[in-house]
């Protein structure tokens, strides 16, 4: 498999910065294993395996996975024969084609089922907005805005999934009903970006509590009187002098 190009926008690239840490390192396994074309097999257990062989990675990781993909206009779902793929989008724009097939069948020999995705995060557009991947977003910056100020809250499951990918142990549902009771806000403001939540709760919890040392005062230590007799026993001093005598 020819070698893939990471141009250097990928890095103020605003789709890619709407993705998790574990969502952005599938984006770049799946460009390293789509065919020559920017497509591949659509199945999430395959998708799991061949990206992540030397990791225990489940199907529901990938399935979120693809969810933000979808959403963050990166890549397109699409069916064709009932059997699932994917098209990396505006891949001929960044990397070169040499072969003359690709291994799988086009977008437009079968249904698109990532549109229906899209049209859910975004039900207020005719359609989803069209932006380039590795690229700056070409899309109009007033409609970016306001698509910036929408916020749904997550359900449970997302938040489980996402704390899950960080490993930080934190209660899914205690994070929902905290904020829900709050009606998503942090302080007076609406909450924007709930993951920038869940991390901030990560950096709280993983600090150490301090406990403060009890002081004890030399006033509550009490000295038990020895007679003679006794305190010569303890020292031994008896054992002295007949060593000496000796």
């Amino acid at each position: 498999m020819p070698n893939r190009i990471l141009k250097e926008s990928i890095c103020t690239s605003d789709n890619i910065d709407q993705l998790s840490a574990f969502e952005e390192t599938v984006f770049y396994r799946l460009i390293v294993n789509c065919d020559d074309f920017g497509r591949f097999d659509g199945r999430p257990k395959i998708i799991a395996s061949k990206l992540f062989p030397l990791k225990d990675i489940r199907t529901n990781q990938i399935e979120s996975a693809l969810r933000a993909l979808t959403s963050a206009e990166l890549v397109i779902l699409y069916e064709v024969d009932g059997k699932p793929f994917l098209q990396m989008k505006t891949w001929d724009r960044h990397q070169q084609i040499r072969a003359k097939k690709s291994k799988y069948p086009a977008p437009e020999d079968g249904n698109i089922t990532s549109a229906s995705i899209c049209n859910q995060l975004i039900s207020d557009d005719s359609k989803c907005p069209r932006n380039p991947i590795q690229s700056e977003s070409e899309s109009n910056p007033i409609e970016r805005a306001q698509t910036a100020k929408r916020f749904t809250p997550p359900s449970t499951e997302e938040v489980k999934t996402y704390c899950r990918e960080r490993g930080n142990g934190i209660d899914a549902q205690t994070f929902v009903d905290f904020y829900s009771a709050k009606g998503w806000k942090v302080g007076n403001t609406p909450m924007k970006d709930w993951k920038a939540c869940v991390r901030t709760w990560e950096q709280r919890d993983r600090k150490p509590s301090v406990k403060p040392q009890k002081v004890v005062s030399a006033a509550q230590y009490t000295q038990r009187p020895y007679d003679d007799a006794e305190l010569e026993e303890r020292l031994g001093v008896n054992d002295i002098f007949k060593g000496a005598a000796g």
